[in-house]
């Protein structure tokens, strides 16, 4: 398969997501990462900027991969990349959008945020060697988790894609491993990032 030749299928028994869905999207996601370790550390002084920064993830998705609803009510949101489009370049920062978005989390998160994410971005280059589809960012509401809604985006996901074609994530909490398990993943590398000393887990699906 060539490099640029993969792409994300379209899902008709999901909602997709337009330009016109991004700032409740970007409210689900925020809700439903009020939890996480790692984005409770970067964002720890400006809490009230967890929607604003899955904004910059949502707009360069929308523009160069998928993003589905579980419903059009958005309880649950799950944004796909090709492997090629996975690493946001400058031009790619500009044309979709993402680039007023960053702006509006300031200087400060930001330069977190690219410490954070440096290590996993390298690693993510080592791990996958062969075309893939990205699970970028996967989200439910808490008062809708626990209802299936997480597994069937990601069962809808890959039964709509060739066999030979892998899925890749990246996740910041063991409850989320054990899920992800649960789904026929496994954990290709555990690592610890150095500047909240937090744990991440990458993981692959593969069906041989």
């Amino acid at each position: 398969m060539k490099k640029n030749a993969l792409s994300i299928p379209s899902i008709p028994d999901l909602y997709q997501l337009t330009s016109k869905d991004l700032l409740k999207a970007s409210d689900i996601l925020g809700k439903a990462f009020r939890d996480d370790p790692i984005w409770n550390e970067i964002l720890k002084d400006e809490v009230e900027k967890f929607s604003t920064v899955f904004e910059v993830p949502l707009k360069h998705t929308l523009k160069y991969g998928k993003v589905f609803g579980y419903s059009s009510n958005l309880e649950g949101i799950a944004a796909w990349l090709p492997s090629h489009n996975v690493n946001m370049n400058f031009f790619q920062f500009i044309w979709s959008g993402a680039f007023r978005s960053a702006f509006k989390l300031g200087n400060k998160i930001g330069k977190r945020i690219q410490e954070v994410f440096r290590m996993i971005t390298e690693d993510r280059k080592t791990n996958m060697n062969v075309p893939y589809i990205y699970l970028y960012v996967i989200g439910v509401l808490p008062e809708h988790q626990g209802k299936g809604i997480g597994s069937s985006l990601i069962n809808t996901m890959l039964n709509s894609l060739p066999l030979e074609i892998p899925l890749y994530l990246e996740t910041e909490t063991e409850q989320n491993v054990k899920f992800y398990e649960k789904l026929g993943f496994k954990v290709v590398k555990e690592i610890r990032v150095p500047s909240v000393n937090l744990p991440m887990w990458e993981m692959v699906y593969e069906r041989k």
